[in-house]
């Protein structure tokens, strides 16, 4: 049995030219797709940061009171909880 084995191992043999072309050409046409999803996130992560900007944007003209509220001096917020 362990012969066998042996033989079976002793027989693989390397990969011809043509199969090496065609394995190249499969994760080339992988790594495509995977490109374009990453185009794709990152065009989707452009447009919800520019939906964000323009939702804040409409925030601050509709409600001009909170700015003129806010002094020029900047905010100090602490992490402790008040009592």
């Amino acid at each position: 049995m362990s012969t066998e084995n042996t033989t079976t191992q002793e027989e693989q043999k390397a990969p011809t030219k043509e199969e090496v072309i065609s394995f190249f050409q499969e994760q080339i046409e992988v790594k495509k797709v995977q490109l374009e999803l990453q185009e794709m996130n990152t065009a989707l992560a452009v447009a919800r940061a520019e939906e964000l900007k323009a939702l804040a944007f409409i925030a601050q003209i509709t409600n001009p009171q909170q700015q003129e509220e806010e002094s020029d001096e900047p905010k100090v917020r602490s992490l402790k909880k008040e009592k």
